[in-house]
């Protein structure tokens, strides 16, 4: 391993060095990949069995009718990314990092990107191994039941999911990324923000005429992606750049 921790690179040279550590943590944490596509095989496997039911039926007939989702697959790939980006934003993985690469600039962009790259592959892989999964049901069918919509899955819905799952990782690896960052000033802080995020983000609370826990509305309840994508991105930029600032002032302090 080369050190060149204490070397202020040029403006110019900066991006280089950037793309030098992200490429090492890429190679160095590749290992994360594995536990998200087992647990997106091992999720696919549960969700067979796992439905809702709804029947209705009168002398002459009767009709169960039977849901299936994926959600489970894009929701454990949300616990993973929660779980990598806390890797990435802890303690004890900063004091390694800082010991090898001596400027915050350059953990700071290294591990954005390494966020990105992150979200995108859990994105690619949930929205492909929910095709897997309809897929693993139409061939469980029995011959008196049927599939609704077939199996014609077109591309551009594909696209979509694929679009709409990394946004959202995206948004979610800022967050933590950010209360990872605060957890650095005070570890108290960083579990207030930690329940915080819980209880606003899937709770219900209220606070005079302000409801808390529909925060995320603001996000899940957009029709258009491009008003969508555009929120995710500012919303993102301002968190990445508020864990910056903050990291920043502590080196002040110190």
């Amino acid at each position: 391993m080369m050190s060149i921790s204490g070397i202020k690179p040029a403006p110019g040279a900066l991006s280089q060095v950037i793309l030098k550590q992200y490429g090492y943590k890429l190679k160095g944490h590749s290992g994360l990949i594995y536990p998200l596509i087992i647990v997106q095989l091992f999720s696919s496997l549960l969700a067979i069995g796992s439905s809702g039911t709804m029947s209705s039926g009168n002398d002459f007939i009767s009709v169960a009718l039977k849901t299936y989702t994926g959600d489970a697959l894009l929701f454990l790939s949300f616990v993973w990314m929660i779980v990598v980006t806390s890797l990435l934003g802890s303690q004890p993985y900063r004091s390694i990092e800082l010991s090898v690469v001596n400027s915050q600039a350059v953990s700071h962009a290294s591990n954005i990107l390494l966020i990105l790259t992150y979200a995108v592959y859990a994105g690619v892989t949930s929205t492909l191994a929910a095709i897997i999964h309809r897929l693993m049901i139409a061939a469980t069918l029995k011959e008196n039941e049927f599939l609704f919509g077939g199996l014609h899955i077109l591309p551009q819905d594909i696209l979509l999911g694929i679009v709409a799952a990394t946004l959202y990782l995206i948004l979610l690896g800022a967050v933590v990324y950010l209360i990872q960052t605060f957890s650095l000033c005070s570890k108290g802080l960083g579990i207030i923000l930690w329940i915080g995020f819980f209880v606003f983000g899937f709770g219900n609370v209220r606070i005079f005429d302000i409801n808390l826990g529909k925060v995320l509305e603001f996000y899940t309840a957009e029709a258009s992606l491009g008003i969508f994508s555009l929120k995710v991105f500012c919303t993102a930029l301002l968190l990445f750049g508020s864990s910056v600032l903050i990291t920043k002032k502590m080196e002040v302090k110190r």
